[in-house]
């Protein structure tokens, strides 16, 4: 079966271009979206229904939402929804949450594994009807098609996790040097889909650098070994990460080194993308291989992203 390809974004954008988003990708060949879910902001369950209503192919999916800032069931409810208006094209991406979901909320992640497990469990109960601690169905509850759940996270206990529980792993914003450590996690127990996505930039230089701070959080919210690789202390991650959002960014451009930027970010034209992300993922055999697109304009990145994904997908079959 060929791979599928995809492209991942946050709804910071604009609701309108996100939408846009969406048809254009999936005019373009592109197989599925994922949305990112970072708390106090646009909603990407709201964007993906509306984008259910306007497609007809492409799979929609959130990565990652997460059982700190909305409950399980809640979660569970609104993923159904978006399954039925689009005909069972939801994808639903769980996981602990990052300092730029929770920070904000002034929420702590406290015990990220259990918190995770016990959102699937609860996830799966309600797609089921089923009674489970934490969750008695209502008598007006609904189903929808099979639900697919993946557990998305950079640590080895949530990928072994996803291994034992989930339908799939959604790995991305990691070093090419990490990739191997995850997929491997991911495997462990069962075998899973995989979705391996990588970060590219096609607007050049600039483009990189005017990023490069916000590189901190793949860092601060990896696996330590991840970290320790690059000489990161979590320490000086979380203060780094910390100083950015009071708008100093001198801590994280120092720590956010070339050497980290070249395994986290791919560059160049789509066709040098394509080949890149091919030669990457080829390894871990994916289910699924994508692009993240770090742009204030999806709409006008996401041709060469596109390209590129073309280019990747002929690579890999």
């Amino acid at each position: 079966m060929s791979v599928r390809t995809g492209v991942w974004f946050f709804p910071d954008v604009g609701g309108r271009s996100v939408f846009d988003t969406i048809v254009a990708a999936e005019s373009l060949g592109v197989d599925e979206v994922w949305l990112g879910d970072e708390g106090p902001a646009r909603d990407p369950f709201i964007l993906l229904g509306a984008a259910a209503m306007a497609t007809d192919r492409v799979l929609l999916g959130v990565a990652v939402t997460n059982p700190y800032l909305r409950h399980p069931a809640t979660i569970a409810a609104s993923a159904l929804t978006v399954h039925e208006l689009s005909g069972g094209r939801m994808i639903l991406g769980v996981g602990a949450g990052g300092d730029l979901a929770l920070a904000p909320a002034q929420v702590e992640r406290v015990n990220p594994l259990g918190a995770t497990r016990r959102a699937v469990r609860i996830i799966r109960a309600v797609c089921d009807q089923v009674e489970t601690e934490g969750y008695t169905p209502a008598p007006h509850a609904f189903t929808a098609p099979p639900l697919k759940v993946y557990v998305g996270a950079r640590s080895e206990k949530l990928n072994r996790f996803a291994s034992e529980s989930a339908d799939g792993a959604f790995i991305a914003g990691v070093p090419q040097s990490s990739l191997r450590s995850m997929a491997e996690w991911a495997g462990s127990v069962h075998p899973i889909e995989l979705a391996i996505y990588c970060d590219a930039v096609f607007e050049g230089d600039a483009a990189v650098e005017a990023r490069r701070p916000r590189w901190i959080y793949n860092m601060l919210n990896g696996p330590e070994e991840t970290r320790a690789r690059f000489g990161i202390s979590l320490a000086d991650a979380a203060a780094a990460a910390e100083a950015f959002t009071r708008g100093d960014e001198g801590p994280a451009r120092k720590l956010v080194t070339d050497q980290l930027l070249d395994e986290l970010v791919m560059r160049g034209t789509p066709e040098e993308v394509g080949r890149e992300l091919a030669a990457r993922v080829r390894p871990f055999h994916p289910t699924s291989v994508g692009l993240t697109l770090f742009t204030a304009d999806p709409v006008a990145t996401l041709e060469p992203a596109a390209a590129a994904l073309a280019v990747a997908r002929k690579e890999l079959d």
